[in-house]
């Protein structure tokens, strides 16, 4: 399964690839009568269009096409290999391979839209550092569309993150690390920080947990001038559910914040929705309940630079 969204993000196309074709599709016979099995990954057929989408994943508007399509795009979804495509950046991801990882979300496509916004300059020959990559789709994209950077780190706990990364990106200028970023930068300077972080808050995180809630990006801000080079930046995601206190922390340090881009999104994680505690604490910090296009809660996400003052 391929998906493949507008470098806009206004459309999603969704295509059958390699096997699929004669498995789901139905080309499961050559022009002899002979059966086929399998085809070429590289080989797809185009299956539906999803306008302006919200999620990589949308349950809701996938259930609004004709049965047929329908029931195409949910038996695609059993594949166990996806491939997300923006801009003509590539990933695939192997669904349960990857133990604790997500494969691209919607939020990772945003923050490359909000990417594609900065001066390439701000990339050429700088040392830039990806705090927790996930599958590598941020820095994939950071690499093959400002090829002038010098290098790229990507550090995560997960050492199945950093496969994901691995298998992913063959580009010489990337190392891996795995392990506890905040430990790994210190004594170190980066010309650019990238941080696509937990943002749902989460009551008593910080002190709990540095990586959940906002409690690492507060930390990144804080200790921005001591990772960054002068001239550095952090470029990472907020939430309008934590902005007031990433904000504070911005302030704190003297900072400016420059939002590059954003967009409303519903909540769709289960285990935050399933959590009543949680979901007490998420509508006190704002989170939007009004039934909208399938779903029930909405928060804002936005991509933003920050710039500290050296």
């Amino acid at each position: 399964m391929i998906t493949r969204f507008s470098i806009d993000l206004k459309e999603q196309k969704i295509y059958a690839n390699g096997h699929e074709l004669a498995s789901v599709m139905g080309l499961d016979k050559d022009g002899n009568g002979n059966r086929i099995y399998d085809y070429p990954d590289g080989r797809e057929l185009f299956v539906a269009t999803i306008k302006n989408p919200v999620l990589v994943t949308d349950i809701f508007k996938i259930g609004k096409f004709k049965p047929t399509v329908r029931d195409t795009l949910v038996k695609l979804l059993e594949s166990s290999v996806k491939v997300t495509e923006y801009n003509g950046v590539k990933l695939s991801f192997e669904q349960g391979r990857y133990k604790g990882v997500w494969g691209p979300n919607i939020d990772t496509l945003l923050f490359c839209r909000a990417l594609n916004k900065l001066d390439p300059e701000l990339f050429n020959g700088k040392s830039v550092i990806e705090i927790g990559p996930g599958s590598g789709f941020i820095s994939k994209y950071i690499l093959e569309r400002f090829s002038g950077i010098n290098v790229i780190t990507l550090v995560d706990l997960n050492p199945n993150a950093i496969q994901s990364s691995k298998d992913n990106i063959k580009d010489q200028r990337a190392k891996f690390v795995c392990g506890d970023a905040i430990k790994y930068i210190q004594g170190k300077k980066f010309d650019v920080l990238v941080c696509n972080p937990p943002y749902i808050p989460r009551q008593g995180s910080i002190d709990d947990n540095p990586y959940e809630g906002t409690g690492l990006i507060n930390y990144l801000i804080a200790h921005s001038k001591e990772i960054l080079n002068p001239g550095g930046v952090i470029i990472t995601n907020l939430s309008s559910l934590s902005s007031k206190d990433v904000q504070r922390a911005v302030k704190d340090v003297g900072a400016r914040e420059i939002k590059l881009d954003q967009m409303t999104v519903p909540l769709k994680v289960c285990n935050v929705l399933n959590n009543k505690e949680w979901m007490r604490y998420l509508l006190k910090c704002g989170l939007k309940k009004k039934y909208k296009n399938g779903y029930e809660y909405y928060q804002t996400i936005s991509i933003s630079e920050i710039i500290p003052w050296f």
